[in-house]
Parts: C-alpha cells; sequence; structure tokens
C-alpha cells in the first residue's frame, strides 16, 4: 500500500496534538510503514516543528520557480 507525504504529515499533525513527542511519533511511523516513513530528521525537524509553530496545512506550500513540466518538455526537445 502507497502513503504519499500528504497523509503521513497529516499522522504528524494527529500524533502531535496528541501530545506525543517526536520519537513517539516516528517510532509509530517505522513500525506502521516500515522503510517508506518519512526519515526521523524530516518529521522531526521539518513538519513537527512547523506544526508547533502553528502551521495548519500538510500540503506542499507554492514556491517560485519553473515548473516542473517545462523542464521535462525543454529536456525532451534537446534529446529530440
Amino acid at each position: 500500500m502507497e502513503v504519499t507525504c500528504v497523509e503521513q504529515r497529516a499522522y504528524i499533525k494527529i500524533v502531535i496534538t496528541r501530545g506525543r513527542n517526536e520519537m513517539e511519533c516516528h517510532s509509530e511511523f517505522a513500525e506502521a510503514l516500515g522503510n517508506i516513513a518519512l526519515p526521523y530528521r524530516t518529521v522531526v525537524v521539518r513538519w513537527v516543528g512547523k506544526f508547533h509553530e502553528g502551521r495548519v496545512s500538510t500540503s506542499d506550500e507554492q514556491r517560485s520557480g519553473r515548473p516542473l513540466s517545462v523542464r521535462i518538455d525543454l529536456a525532451r526537445a534537446v534529446i529530440e
């Protein structure tokens, strides 16, 4: 079964809301998802911190730069 990053972030948000710490959160991840779980550093440093700071969204934020599809199209044109 595939679990997306957004779904994993939602789980992190729920676990933190329930009062669990970072280690408990990641331990449950590793137990449930095995090698597809987000790395400990990603869980602790990035997402737990963001949720403690008040972030509510689990989706990626908009970033500046060229969209991926443009880069792929360009790469195809160069190869052809």
